[in-house]
């Protein structure tokens, strides 16, 4: 059985890491765009195929491709959080217990359908006392 972890905070991610991997993104389309006008030279020069206004195309569309990208991704209270696994939280203890490594099962945690079948069937008398409430002489 895990336990989600819930978080204290909603806290967006830093402006500084999220504005950190904008300028990341930004700076690896722009360096694709430099490619293709490289490529589109080559191209053209040696070759002189339509695969050169391809990239040509391509260098020209890419920044704003990249502006746009850059932009629409500046929403901080969007980003995912990493989930956080119980394991990996300290767990604060008492120090003189010591830790339960092969934990049995509880009563209601049957192991077998048919132990629980048994369990199910079998009769048990509970000792005891039958209590009879008295009533006050009113009428529910």
């Amino acid at each position: 059985m895990t336990d989600q972890v819930h978080s204290i905070t909603d806290a967006p991610l830093k402006h500084s890491v999220e504005q950190h991997s904008r300028m990341i993104r930004y700076t690896i389309a722009m360096s694709i765009r430099i490619v293709c006008f490289v490529l589109a030279a080559v191209v053209g020069a040696v070759w002189q195929s339509w695969w050169a206004l391809a990239l040509v195309a391509a260098a020209v569309v890419l920044p704003y491709v990249a502006v746009v990208d850059a932009n629409a991704g500046g929403d901080r209270y969007q980003a995912a959080r990493q989930p956080v696994s119980p394991e990996a939280q300290p767990q604060l203890t008492t120090g003189h217990e010591d830790p339960v490594v092969d934990e049995q099962p509880q009563w209601w945690e049957a192991e077998d359908s048919a132990d629980a079948a048994d369990q199910q069937n079998s009769s048990t008398v509970i000792s005891g006392e039958l209590v009879q409430e008295r009533s006050s002489g009113r009428q529910h």
